[in-house]
Protein backbone atom coordinates (compact mmCIF):
# COMPACT_ATOMS: atom_id res chain seq x y z
CA UNK A 1 0.00 0.00 0.00
CA UNK A 2 1.12 3.54 -0.67
CA UNK A 3 2.24 5.52 2.35
CA UNK A 4 -0.32 8.00 3.68
CA UNK A 5 0.51 11.47 4.97
CA UNK A 6 -2.52 12.83 6.82
CA UNK A 7 -2.76 16.60 6.72
CA UNK A 8 -5.11 16.91 9.65
CA UNK A 9 -6.89 19.44 11.79
CA UNK A 10 -8.81 19.13 15.04
CA UNK A 11 -11.92 21.27 14.56
CA UNK A 12 -13.97 19.97 17.48
CA UNK A 13 -15.14 23.48 18.42
CA UNK A 14 -16.57 24.22 14.97
CA UNK A 15 -20.24 23.72 16.07
CA UNK A 16 -19.76 26.41 18.73
CA UNK A 17 -18.23 28.80 16.19
CA UNK A 18 -21.03 28.17 13.73
CA UNK A 19 -23.64 28.76 16.43
CA UNK A 20 -21.95 32.15 17.00
CA UNK A 21 -22.44 32.94 13.28
CA UNK A 22 -18.72 33.19 12.64
CA UNK A 23 -17.67 33.46 8.99
CA UNK A 24 -14.52 32.08 7.35
CA UNK A 25 -12.56 33.50 4.43
CA UNK A 26 -9.71 32.15 2.34
CA UNK A 27 -6.47 34.10 1.84
CA UNK A 28 -8.01 35.98 -1.08
CA UNK A 29 -10.86 37.20 1.12
CA UNK A 30 -13.51 34.94 -0.43
CA UNK A 31 -16.12 33.62 2.01
CA UNK A 32 -15.99 29.84 2.39
CA UNK A 33 -17.73 27.23 4.48
CA UNK A 34 -15.39 25.65 7.00
CA UNK A 35 -15.07 22.34 5.17
CA UNK A 36 -14.69 24.05 1.79
CA UNK A 37 -11.86 26.16 3.20
CA UNK A 38 -10.09 23.10 4.57
CA UNK A 39 -10.65 20.92 1.52
CA UNK A 40 -9.38 23.62 -0.86
CA UNK A 41 -6.19 23.89 1.18
CA UNK A 42 -5.34 20.18 1.16
CA UNK A 43 -6.66 19.10 4.56
CA UNK A 44 -7.52 15.39 4.26
CA UNK A 45 -8.20 14.30 7.84
CA UNK A 46 -10.34 15.64 10.68
CA UNK A 47 -9.97 14.87 14.38
CA UNK A 48 -12.87 15.27 16.80
CA UNK A 49 -13.03 14.90 20.57
CA UNK A 50 -16.05 13.42 22.31
CA UNK A 51 -17.05 13.98 25.93
CA UNK A 52 -19.48 11.77 27.84
CA UNK A 53 -22.06 14.23 29.21
CA UNK A 54 -20.72 17.74 28.59
CA UNK A 55 -24.11 19.21 29.42
CA UNK A 56 -23.25 18.51 33.08
CA UNK A 57 -20.30 20.93 32.94
CA UNK A 58 -21.39 24.56 32.39
CA UNK A 59 -18.03 25.57 30.91
CA UNK A 60 -18.46 23.10 28.04
CA UNK A 61 -21.79 24.64 27.01
CA UNK A 62 -22.84 21.10 26.12
CA UNK A 63 -20.60 20.84 23.03
CA UNK A 64 -18.55 17.81 21.91
CA UNK A 65 -21.39 15.42 22.64
CA UNK A 66 -22.61 12.54 20.47
CA UNK A 67 -25.04 14.75 18.56
CA UNK A 68 -22.26 17.15 17.55
CA UNK A 69 -20.06 14.20 16.61
CA UNK A 70 -22.73 12.77 14.29
CA UNK A 71 -23.29 16.13 12.56
CA UNK A 72 -19.57 16.66 12.07
CA UNK A 73 -18.99 13.07 10.94
CA UNK A 74 -21.56 13.55 8.19
CA UNK A 75 -19.56 16.53 6.88
CA UNK A 76 -16.30 14.58 7.13
CA UNK A 77 -17.71 11.68 5.13
CA UNK A 78 -19.37 13.98 2.59
CA UNK A 79 -15.96 15.54 1.94
CA UNK A 80 -14.26 12.14 1.67
CA UNK A 81 -11.90 12.89 4.54
CA UNK A 82 -10.13 10.55 6.96
CA UNK A 83 -11.76 10.67 10.42
CA UNK A 84 -10.11 10.39 13.87
CA UNK A 85 -12.32 10.19 16.97
CA UNK A 86 -10.74 11.09 20.32
CA UNK A 87 -12.46 9.62 23.40
CA UNK A 88 -11.63 11.73 26.48
CA UNK A 89 -13.69 9.52 28.83
CA UNK A 90 -14.68 12.62 30.75
CA UNK A 91 -17.49 15.16 30.72
CA UNK A 92 -14.92 17.86 29.95
CA UNK A 93 -11.19 18.25 29.25
CA UNK A 94 -8.85 15.35 29.91
CA UNK A 95 -5.12 16.03 29.75
CA UNK A 96 -1.96 15.23 31.76
CA UNK A 97 -3.04 17.45 34.64
CA UNK A 98 -6.62 16.22 34.85
CA UNK A 99 -8.26 12.95 33.92
CA UNK A 100 -11.61 13.36 35.64
CA UNK A 101 -14.15 10.57 35.54
CA UNK A 102 -17.52 11.34 33.97
CA UNK A 103 -20.00 12.24 36.69
CA UNK A 104 -22.02 9.11 35.96
CA UNK A 105 -18.98 6.93 36.72
CA UNK A 106 -17.90 8.55 39.99
CA UNK A 107 -19.10 5.78 42.29
CA UNK A 108 -18.40 2.73 40.14
CA UNK A 109 -16.21 -0.11 41.34
CA UNK A 110 -13.09 -0.72 39.27
CA UNK A 111 -14.64 -3.70 37.47
CA UNK A 112 -17.73 -1.63 36.66
CA UNK A 113 -15.50 1.24 35.50
CA UNK A 114 -13.76 -1.09 33.04
CA UNK A 115 -17.14 -2.19 31.77
CA UNK A 116 -18.30 1.42 31.46
CA UNK A 117 -15.31 2.24 29.22
CA UNK A 118 -16.20 -0.68 26.98
CA UNK A 119 -19.92 0.12 26.86
CA UNK A 120 -19.49 3.85 26.19
CA UNK A 121 -16.92 3.24 23.43
CA UNK A 122 -19.02 0.51 21.84
CA UNK A 123 -22.30 2.43 22.05
CA UNK A 124 -20.87 5.61 20.48
CA UNK A 125 -19.24 3.68 17.65
CA UNK A 126 -22.31 1.51 17.16
CA UNK A 127 -24.46 4.61 16.70
CA UNK A 128 -21.97 6.02 14.20
CA UNK A 129 -21.80 2.68 12.42
CA UNK A 130 -25.58 2.50 12.08
CA UNK A 131 -25.37 5.74 10.06
CA UNK A 132 -22.28 4.76 8.01
CA UNK A 133 -20.19 7.31 9.90
CA UNK A 134 -17.52 5.17 11.53
CA UNK A 135 -14.12 6.78 12.19
CA UNK A 136 -10.98 5.46 10.54
CA UNK A 137 -9.00 5.78 13.76
CA UNK A 138 -9.96 5.90 17.44
CA UNK A 139 -7.97 7.37 20.30
CA UNK A 140 -8.53 5.47 23.53
CA UNK A 141 -8.01 8.40 25.90
CA UNK A 142 -6.51 11.84 25.44
CA UNK A 143 -2.90 12.63 26.51
CA UNK A 144 -2.93 9.76 29.01
CA UNK A 145 0.74 9.80 30.06
CA UNK A 146 -0.36 10.46 33.66
CA UNK A 147 -3.11 7.85 33.32
CA UNK A 148 -6.87 8.09 32.86
CA UNK A 149 -10.02 8.04 34.95
CA UNK A 150 -8.31 9.16 38.16
CA UNK A 151 -7.66 7.78 40.67
CA UNK A 152 -8.27 4.23 39.42
CA UNK A 153 -6.15 4.48 36.28
CA UNK A 154 -3.46 6.90 37.46
CA UNK A 155 0.16 5.93 36.88
CA UNK A 156 2.18 4.22 38.20
CA UNK A 157 -0.68 1.70 38.52
CA UNK A 158 -0.08 0.48 34.98
CA UNK A 159 -2.03 -2.73 35.48
CA UNK A 160 -5.24 -0.83 36.14
CA UNK A 161 -4.46 1.56 33.33
CA UNK A 162 -3.88 -1.31 30.88
CA UNK A 163 -7.24 -2.86 31.81
CA UNK A 164 -9.06 0.40 31.17
CA UNK A 165 -7.30 0.94 27.84
CA UNK A 166 -7.95 -2.67 26.83
CA UNK A 167 -11.67 -2.17 27.43
CA UNK A 168 -11.64 0.64 24.88
CA UNK A 169 -9.50 -1.34 22.45
CA UNK A 170 -11.81 -4.34 22.73
CA UNK A 171 -14.85 -2.20 21.93
CA UNK A 172 -13.14 -0.80 18.82
CA UNK A 173 -12.10 -4.27 17.63
CA UNK A 174 -15.60 -5.64 18.12
CA UNK A 175 -17.19 -2.75 16.22
CA UNK A 176 -14.70 -3.26 13.40
CA UNK A 177 -15.80 -6.89 13.21
CA UNK A 178 -19.51 -6.14 13.53
CA UNK A 179 -19.50 -3.58 10.72
CA UNK A 180 -16.67 -5.10 8.68
CA UNK A 181 -14.94 -1.71 8.76
CA UNK A 182 -11.27 -1.40 9.66
CA UNK A 183 -10.71 1.06 12.52
CA UNK A 184 -7.19 1.67 13.79
CA UNK A 185 -6.48 2.18 17.49
CA UNK A 186 -4.18 5.00 18.56
CA UNK A 187 -2.75 5.77 22.00
CA UNK A 188 -2.02 9.47 22.49
CA UNK A 189 0.49 11.01 24.92
CA UNK A 190 1.83 14.51 25.48
CA UNK A 191 5.57 15.30 25.52
CA UNK A 192 6.14 14.45 21.88
CA UNK A 193 9.71 15.74 21.95
CA UNK A 194 10.81 13.73 24.99
CA UNK A 195 11.40 10.11 24.13
CA UNK A 196 12.51 9.15 27.64
CA UNK A 197 9.01 9.87 28.99
CA UNK A 198 7.28 8.07 26.13
CA UNK A 199 9.54 5.00 26.25
CA UNK A 200 9.03 4.54 29.97
CA UNK A 201 5.26 4.82 29.59
CA UNK A 202 4.87 2.46 26.63
CA UNK A 203 7.32 -0.10 28.04
CA UNK A 204 5.42 -0.06 31.34
CA UNK A 205 1.91 -0.31 29.92
CA UNK A 206 2.82 -3.01 27.40
CA UNK A 207 4.48 -4.99 30.21
CA UNK A 208 1.27 -4.55 32.23
CA UNK A 209 -0.72 -6.24 29.47
CA UNK A 210 -1.95 -3.53 27.12
CA UNK A 211 -3.24 -5.09 23.89
CA UNK A 212 -1.53 -4.36 20.57
CA UNK A 213 -2.31 -0.99 19.03
CA UNK A 214 -2.03 0.36 15.49
CA UNK A 215 -0.49 3.79 15.97
CA UNK A 216 1.10 6.20 18.43
CA UNK A 217 -0.16 9.77 18.67
CA UNK A 218 1.84 12.55 20.27
CA UNK A 219 1.28 16.19 21.13
CA UNK A 220 4.04 18.61 20.20
CA UNK A 221 3.85 22.26 21.15
CA UNK A 222 7.32 23.78 20.87
CA UNK A 223 6.67 26.02 23.89
CA UNK A 224 5.91 22.95 26.06
CA UNK A 225 7.29 19.74 24.60
CA UNK A 226 10.94 20.20 23.66
CA UNK A 227 12.80 21.49 20.62
CA UNK A 228 12.13 20.63 17.01
CA UNK A 229 15.27 18.48 17.12
CA UNK A 230 13.80 16.70 20.13
CA UNK A 231 10.64 16.00 18.14
CA UNK A 232 12.65 14.52 15.28
CA UNK A 233 14.73 12.31 17.57
CA UNK A 234 11.71 11.22 19.63
CA UNK A 235 9.64 10.19 16.61
CA UNK A 236 12.59 8.34 15.12
CA UNK A 237 13.21 6.36 18.31
CA UNK A 238 9.50 5.60 18.83
CA UNK A 239 9.29 4.13 15.33
CA UNK A 240 12.48 2.11 15.79
CA UNK A 241 11.42 0.73 19.17
CA UNK A 242 7.73 -0.04 18.61
CA UNK A 243 7.50 -0.44 14.81
CA UNK A 244 4.33 1.62 14.71
CA UNK A 245 3.27 4.71 12.75
CA UNK A 246 3.65 7.91 14.77
CA UNK A 247 1.34 10.89 14.24
CA UNK A 248 1.63 14.41 15.63
CA UNK A 249 -2.07 14.67 16.53
CA UNK A 250 -1.74 18.05 18.22
CA UNK A 251 0.44 21.01 17.37
CA UNK A 252 -0.01 24.78 17.16
CA UNK A 253 1.92 28.03 17.11
CA UNK A 254 0.68 31.55 17.99
CA UNK A 255 0.34 34.03 15.15
CA UNK A 256 0.77 36.97 17.54
CA UNK A 257 1.31 37.87 21.18
CA UNK A 258 -1.43 39.71 23.03
CA UNK A 259 -2.38 40.33 26.64
CA UNK A 260 -5.39 38.02 26.47
CA UNK A 261 -3.67 35.38 24.33
CA UNK A 262 -3.00 31.79 25.27
CA UNK A 263 0.79 31.99 25.56
CA UNK A 264 3.06 34.68 26.98
CA UNK A 265 6.36 36.02 25.71
CA UNK A 266 8.12 34.23 28.58
CA UNK A 267 6.67 30.92 27.46
CA UNK A 268 7.49 31.61 23.81
CA UNK A 269 11.12 32.27 24.71
CA UNK A 270 11.48 28.48 24.92
CA UNK A 271 9.81 27.77 21.58
CA UNK A 272 12.64 28.35 19.11
CA UNK A 273 10.43 30.56 16.96
CA UNK A 274 8.67 33.69 18.25
CA UNK A 275 4.97 34.34 17.80
CA UNK A 276 4.06 35.59 14.34
CA UNK A 277 2.11 34.82 11.18
CA UNK A 278 5.19 33.82 9.20
CA UNK A 279 6.58 31.96 12.21
CA UNK A 280 3.38 29.91 12.47
CA UNK A 281 3.94 28.81 8.88
CA UNK A 282 7.59 28.02 9.59
CA UNK A 283 6.66 25.96 12.66
CA UNK A 284 4.11 23.93 10.71
CA UNK A 285 6.59 23.38 7.90
CA UNK A 286 9.14 22.05 10.36
CA UNK A 287 6.71 19.63 11.98
CA UNK A 288 5.40 18.40 8.60
CA UNK A 289 8.91 17.83 7.25
CA UNK A 290 10.11 16.11 10.41
CA UNK A 291 7.14 13.72 10.41
CA UNK A 292 7.55 12.86 6.72
CA UNK A 293 11.31 12.41 6.91
CA UNK A 294 11.55 10.18 10.00
CA UNK A 295 8.56 7.94 9.18
CA UNK A 296 10.17 6.13 6.26
CA UNK A 297 7.62 3.82 4.63
CA UNK A 298 5.14 4.10 7.53
CA UNK A 299 2.04 6.28 7.48
CA UNK A 300 2.24 9.53 9.40
CA UNK A 301 0.52 12.88 9.68
CA UNK A 302 0.23 16.21 11.49
CA UNK A 303 -2.89 17.77 13.04
CA UNK A 304 -3.24 21.43 13.95
CA UNK A 305 -5.29 21.79 17.11
CA UNK A 306 -8.29 24.10 16.73
CA UNK A 307 -7.28 26.24 13.74
CA UNK A 308 -10.77 27.59 12.96
CA UNK A 309 -10.93 30.20 15.68
CA UNK A 310 -10.42 33.94 15.81
CA UNK A 311 -11.15 36.59 18.41
CA UNK A 312 -14.93 36.83 18.60
CA UNK A 313 -17.76 36.09 21.00
CA UNK A 314 -15.47 35.62 24.02
CA UNK A 315 -14.65 31.97 23.33
CA UNK A 316 -11.41 32.05 25.34
CA UNK A 317 -7.71 32.83 25.24
CA UNK A 318 -6.83 30.21 22.60
CA UNK A 319 -8.94 32.04 20.04
CA UNK A 320 -7.01 35.27 20.56
CA UNK A 321 -3.77 34.08 18.97
CA UNK A 322 -3.53 30.31 18.46
CA UNK A 323 -5.82 29.64 15.49
CA UNK A 324 -5.00 29.94 11.78
CA UNK A 325 -7.38 32.83 11.08
CA UNK A 326 -6.82 36.54 11.61
CA UNK A 327 -9.05 38.97 13.52
CA UNK A 328 -11.62 38.89 10.72
CA UNK A 329 -11.70 35.15 10.05
CA UNK A 330 -9.34 35.28 7.07
CA UNK A 331 -6.98 32.33 6.52
CA UNK A 332 -3.34 32.93 7.44
CA UNK A 333 -0.35 31.82 5.39
CA UNK A 334 0.06 28.67 7.50
CA UNK A 335 -2.61 27.12 5.27
CA UNK A 336 0.01 27.16 2.48
CA UNK A 337 1.84 24.34 4.27
CA UNK A 338 -1.25 22.14 4.02
CA UNK A 339 -1.82 23.06 0.38
CA UNK A 340 1.74 22.81 -0.89
CA UNK A 341 3.53 20.20 1.23
CA UNK A 342 4.54 16.89 -0.30
CA UNK A 343 7.58 14.60 -0.13
CA UNK A 344 8.70 16.25 -3.36
CA UNK A 345 8.09 19.77 -2.06
CA UNK A 346 9.73 20.12 1.37
CA UNK A 347 9.90 23.60 2.95
CA UNK A 348 13.53 23.32 4.12
CA UNK A 349 16.61 22.32 2.13
CA UNK A 350 18.85 21.99 5.19
CA UNK A 351 16.41 21.45 8.02
CA UNK A 352 19.00 20.28 10.59
CA UNK A 353 21.10 23.41 10.21
CA UNK A 354 18.01 25.60 10.39
CA UNK A 355 16.68 23.90 13.55
CA UNK A 356 20.03 24.27 15.29
CA UNK A 357 20.06 27.99 14.51
CA UNK A 358 16.78 28.52 16.38
CA UNK A 359 18.20 27.69 19.80
CA UNK A 360 21.27 29.89 20.16
CA UNK A 361 21.93 30.40 23.86
CA UNK A 362 21.44 33.91 25.23
CA UNK A 363 24.07 34.44 27.91
CA UNK A 364 22.87 37.94 28.77
CA UNK A 365 20.44 36.93 31.54
CA UNK A 366 22.44 36.65 34.75
CA UNK A 367 21.35 36.57 38.39
CA UNK A 368 21.45 39.87 40.25
CA UNK A 369 24.90 40.86 41.49
CA UNK A 370 25.67 40.93 45.19
CA UNK A 371 26.00 38.61 48.15
CA UNK A 372 23.51 35.76 48.34
CA UNK A 373 21.65 36.05 51.66
CA UNK A 374 20.21 32.50 51.49
CA UNK A 375 22.37 30.01 53.42
CA UNK A 376 23.09 26.97 51.23
CA UNK A 377 21.26 28.64 48.34
CA UNK A 378 23.70 26.92 45.98
CA UNK A 379 22.77 23.50 47.47
CA UNK A 380 26.39 22.56 48.21
CA UNK A 381 24.97 20.70 51.22
CA UNK A 382 21.94 19.26 49.46
CA UNK A 383 18.75 20.61 51.02
CA UNK A 384 20.23 21.05 54.48
CA UNK A 385 18.49 24.00 56.14
CA UNK A 386 15.45 23.75 53.86
CA UNK A 387 12.03 22.34 54.60
CA UNK A 388 10.35 20.08 52.12
CA UNK A 389 6.64 19.44 51.69
CA UNK A 390 5.41 16.88 49.17
CA UNK A 391 2.19 15.01 48.58
CA UNK A 392 3.69 11.67 47.52
CA UNK A 393 6.35 9.35 48.91
CA UNK A 394 7.55 8.29 45.46
CA UNK A 395 8.83 11.73 44.40
CA UNK A 396 12.51 11.41 43.49
CA UNK A 397 14.69 14.20 44.89
CA UNK A 398 18.37 14.07 43.97
CA UNK A 399 21.29 16.40 44.59
CA UNK A 400 23.73 16.26 41.68
CA UNK A 401 26.14 18.10 39.42
CA UNK A 402 24.16 20.60 37.30
CA UNK A 403 26.34 19.76 34.30
CA UNK A 404 24.62 16.37 34.15
CA UNK A 405 22.06 16.96 31.38
CA UNK A 406 20.57 13.47 31.49
CA UNK A 407 16.93 13.27 32.60
CA UNK A 408 17.74 9.99 34.34
CA UNK A 409 18.24 10.24 38.10
CA UNK A 410 21.78 9.98 39.37
CA UNK A 411 23.98 11.29 42.13
CA UNK A 412 23.68 11.37 45.89
CA UNK A 413 20.39 11.44 47.71
CA UNK A 414 19.35 14.87 48.87
CA UNK A 415 19.19 13.50 52.40
CA UNK A 416 22.90 12.85 52.31
CA UNK A 417 25.88 15.13 51.77
CA UNK A 418 26.63 16.53 48.32
CA UNK A 419 30.08 17.44 47.11
CA UNK A 420 31.20 20.88 48.25
CA UNK A 421 30.58 22.50 44.88
CA UNK A 422 27.41 24.21 43.67
CA UNK A 423 24.77 21.60 42.96
CA UNK A 424 21.27 21.30 41.58
CA UNK A 425 18.19 19.68 43.07
CA UNK A 426 16.58 17.31 40.58
CA UNK A 427 12.90 16.50 41.20
CA UNK A 428 10.83 13.96 39.32
CA UNK A 429 7.79 11.73 39.74
CA UNK A 430 5.89 9.18 37.67
CA UNK A 431 2.55 10.57 38.85
CA UNK A 432 0.96 14.00 39.27
CA UNK A 433 2.63 15.58 42.28
CA UNK A 434 3.16 18.65 44.47
CA UNK A 435 6.60 19.65 45.79
CA UNK A 436 7.48 22.70 47.89
CA UNK A 437 11.08 23.47 48.88
CA UNK A 438 11.46 26.46 51.23
CA UNK A 439 13.29 27.98 54.19
CA UNK A 440 13.02 30.99 56.51
CA UNK A 441 15.74 33.62 56.76
CA UNK A 442 16.15 36.81 58.78
CA UNK A 443 16.08 40.20 57.09
CA UNK A 444 18.42 42.28 59.26
CA UNK A 445 17.66 45.67 57.73
CA UNK A 446 14.82 47.07 55.69
CA UNK A 447 15.58 47.68 52.04
CA UNK A 448 14.95 46.53 48.50
CA UNK A 449 15.59 42.86 47.76
CA UNK A 450 15.30 40.54 44.79
CA UNK A 451 14.79 36.76 44.72
CA UNK A 452 15.93 34.66 41.77
CA UNK A 453 16.46 31.02 40.82
CA UNK A 454 17.91 29.09 37.91
CA UNK A 455 15.33 26.57 36.69
CA UNK A 456 15.33 23.98 33.95
CA UNK A 457 12.54 21.47 33.46
CA UNK A 458 9.69 20.00 31.52
CA UNK A 459 6.59 21.90 30.55
CA UNK A 460 3.21 20.61 29.42
CA UNK A 461 -0.49 21.11 30.03
CA UNK A 462 -1.10 21.53 33.75
CA UNK A 463 2.47 22.34 34.85
CA UNK A 464 2.71 25.10 37.44
CA UNK A 465 6.06 26.18 38.88
CA UNK A 466 6.17 29.16 41.25
CA UNK A 467 9.03 31.11 42.80
CA UNK A 468 7.86 32.91 45.91
CA UNK A 469 8.74 34.78 49.07
CA UNK A 470 6.49 35.62 51.98
CA UNK A 471 6.99 38.08 54.80
CA UNK A 472 5.96 36.77 58.21
CA UNK A 473 5.27 39.23 61.02
CA UNK A 474 2.86 40.04 63.80
CA UNK A 475 0.95 42.12 61.25
CA UNK A 476 0.28 39.04 59.12
CA UNK A 477 1.80 37.73 55.92
CA UNK A 478 2.42 39.21 52.49
CA UNK A 479 3.10 36.97 49.49
CA UNK A 480 5.18 37.81 46.42
CA UNK A 481 5.26 35.16 43.68
CA UNK A 482 5.96 34.56 40.02
CA UNK A 483 4.98 31.70 37.75
CA UNK A 484 7.92 30.11 35.96
CA UNK A 485 7.53 28.90 32.38
CA UNK A 486 10.04 26.04 32.24
CA UNK A 487 12.42 25.21 29.44
CA UNK A 488 14.37 21.97 29.33
CA UNK A 489 16.55 23.31 26.52
CA UNK A 490 18.71 25.19 29.03
CA UNK A 491 18.71 26.76 32.46
CA UNK A 492 16.91 30.10 32.62
CA UNK A 493 17.22 32.63 35.45
CA UNK A 494 13.83 33.70 36.82
CA UNK A 495 13.52 36.70 39.17
CA UNK A 496 10.79 38.31 41.20
CA UNK A 497 10.49 42.05 40.86
CA UNK A 498 12.58 43.81 43.50
CA UNK A 499 10.47 44.66 46.55
CA UNK A 500 11.02 46.62 49.75
CA UNK A 501 11.11 44.29 52.74
CA UNK A 502 10.93 45.15 56.47
CA UNK A 503 13.18 43.74 59.17
CA UNK A 504 11.87 40.33 60.15
CA UNK A 505 11.37 36.77 58.95
CA UNK A 506 11.12 36.00 55.25
CA UNK A 507 10.13 32.64 53.78
CA UNK A 508 11.55 31.92 50.32
CA UNK A 509 10.85 28.89 48.18
CA UNK A 510 9.96 27.21 44.93
CA UNK A 511 6.87 25.09 44.40
CA UNK A 512 5.86 22.58 41.72
CA UNK A 513 2.26 21.45 41.20
CA UNK A 514 2.38 19.34 38.10
CA UNK A 515 1.80 16.21 36.01
CA UNK A 516 4.70 13.73 35.71
CA UNK A 517 7.69 15.87 34.73
CA UNK A 518 11.17 16.67 35.98
CA UNK A 519 12.44 19.95 37.42
CA UNK A 520 16.01 21.10 38.02
CA UNK A 521 16.66 23.83 40.59
CA UNK A 522 19.95 25.62 41.25
CA UNK A 523 21.32 28.91 42.51
CA UNK A 524 18.45 30.14 44.69
CA UNK A 525 19.50 33.73 45.52
CA UNK A 526 18.26 36.66 47.55
CA UNK A 527 20.29 39.84 47.17
CA UNK A 528 19.93 43.38 48.37
CA UNK A 529 19.53 45.91 45.57
CA UNK A 530 21.63 48.91 46.51
CA UNK A 531 21.67 50.92 43.28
Amino acid sequence: MMKKFLKGMDISSLPEHLDANEIFYDQDGEEKTAFKLLKDNGVNSIRLRIWNQPELVPESKGYCNLSDTIKMAKEIKANDMHFVLDFHYSDYWADPGQQRKPHAWDDLSFDDLVRAVYDFTYDVLNELGSQNLLPDMVQVGNEIRSGMLFPDGAVPNYENLAKLINAGISAVRNISRDFDYHIEVMIHLDQGGRFYYLKEWFDSVFAAGMEPIDAIGISFYSFWHGTFMDLRDSMKQLIERYHLPVYVVETAHPWRLCDTGHVSKELMDTAGLPAGIEEQKKSLGLVFQIAETVSGDLDTGVYYWEPLCYPAHDHGSWDENMGMLDDHGKALMGFDVYKDFSPENMPYDNIDEYMESLYAIDESELPPAGTNLIPNGDFRDGIEGFWLEKDRDDIEIICRNPEDTSPALSGDSSTGSCSKTPQEIYVSCKSNFCFDLFRDIKIEKSGKYQLSVDYRGTNTTGVKVSLYMKTISCNGEELFSKDIFPSDVRYVTHSLDAVTLPVGTLRIGIKLDTPPVFGRIRNLRLVEITA
